[in-house]
């Protein structure tokens, strides 16, 4: 039998978990308290944006972004192991790694290479 394949990204107003498109965390085999900690991921995702200018990017400390895409991590592995050998889940979580965890400097770090 082949495997469903998922994929876990936070998005936007949508679940993290995806098959073409959002899914409902109800309609997978998941405990109420990992369905608990998904939507409050889902609803920490609206904090990446400051949605009155939009354009500013990621106003997140660097903190937050790293324990926020740490988070995602953790969530990540309990879908798998709850979700158990008849899913695929894909790792989506590229887009909200913090620069910092990239090895790249922050935005607000200037790089002067003649110091």
């Amino acid at each position: 039998m082949a495997k469903r394949k998922l994929y876990f990204s936070p998005e936007y107003f949508e679940s993290s978990l995806w098959e073409g498109g959002p899914l409902e965390y109800a309609d997978l085999p998941l405990s109420q308290e990992l369905v608990k900690k998904l939507k409050k991921f889902d609803d920490d995702c609206m904090n990446i944006l400051d949605w009155s200018d939009p354009g500013k990017g990621d106003i997140r400390s660097p903190g937050e972004a790293e324990e926020y895409y740490l988070t995602g991590l953790r969530l990540l592995e309990m879908v798998r192991a709850e979700l158990g050998e008849e899913y695929e889940v894909e790792d989506g979580l590229a887009w909200i790694k913090p620069k910092s965890m990239r090895g790249e400097p922050a935005p607000d770090t200037e790089q002067n290479p003649e110091k």
